[in-house]
């Protein structure tokens, strides 16, 4: 895994700026239904991990919103990018570090979030599953990106739910309020934002990491460098023939 990238990734924050546009309604993703048919999201997907890749074009780049979030669960580092050109900037400063993939599987879904992916990044022979999810508004313009390392004990859903699309997912993008609003920008200081973040901590979260981007990703670099660089390797899970102290008896 590249071990140099994260310490520069902040920079592109700093490059992004920070007025707030309000949304309309406070709307959540789910409230919208597809615009566009099923290869256009497949596309927009495949087109982000191919910004990503050393050998395609600069010119090859997915339909961001202005207002983009990407969210990487732990052992990544939570909020990786904020932004239409902060995005841009970091897919291209990875083509620097030899990237391809082992596998990309991309697939459209009626309610969102409409693209998933399963994905093996190929770091320079560093193998990286990763499964990721993308938001889009009514003009096909992705909103939010929500990744997780693509193994049991990290994923969103039970592994036996390969799409994650039964009930009981923890994913945060259908919990932003914002995100179903017509163009899907998300207003951190709306009343509905600041309301639903009381009973959220992820969405609490979330508001404080974009009120100072480049500070939180900063110390968020600090306090889980070493769990990143295990992000693309399996958790330990309990040994589930070991006798768990509940059920001990002593």
């Amino acid at each position: 895994m590249i071990k140099w990238i994260f310490y520069l990734f902040p920079l592109f924050f700093l490059l992004q700026p920070t007025a707030w546009a309000q949304s309309e309604f406070g709307l959540l993703s789910t409230e919208l239904s597809p615009q566009e048919d099923s290869s256009y999201y497949v596309d927009q997907a495949e087109k982000y991990f191919k910004t990503m890749e050393s050998s395609v074009p600069l010119r090859i780049k997915p339909n961001y919103s202005d207002r983009v979030v990407r969210w990487e669960w732990h052992p990544w580092l939570l909020l990786t990018g904020y932004k239409r050109n902060n995005l841009i900037l970091t897919d291209i400063f990875l083509k620097l570090q030899k990237t391809k993939y082992d596998k990309l599987d991309c697939r459209f879904f009626e309610h969102q979030p409409f693209s998933r992916c399963h994905v093996i990044f190929d770091y320079d022979g560093t193998k990286c599953p990763i499964y990721e999810e993308f938001t889009f508004n009514n003009q096909g313009e992705i909103t939010f990106i929500e990744a997780w390392s693509d193994y049991e004990g990290r994923l969103p859903m039970k592994i036996e739910d390969t799409w994650a699309e039964r009930d009981g997912v923890s994913r945060l993008s259908t919990r932003v309020p914002g995100l179903g609003d017509e163009t899907g920008r998300i207003s951190r200081h709306a009343p509905w934002m600041l309301e639903a973040a009381k009973k959220d901590a992820d969405l609490s979260n979330l508001l404080k990491r974009l009120k100072h981007p480049f500070f939180q990703y900063v110390k968020e670099l600090a306090t889980h460098y070493k769990d990143v660089l295990k992000g693309c390797s399996p958790p330990v899970l309990p040994d589930p023939s070991l006798p768990s102290l509940d059920n001990t008896s002593f």
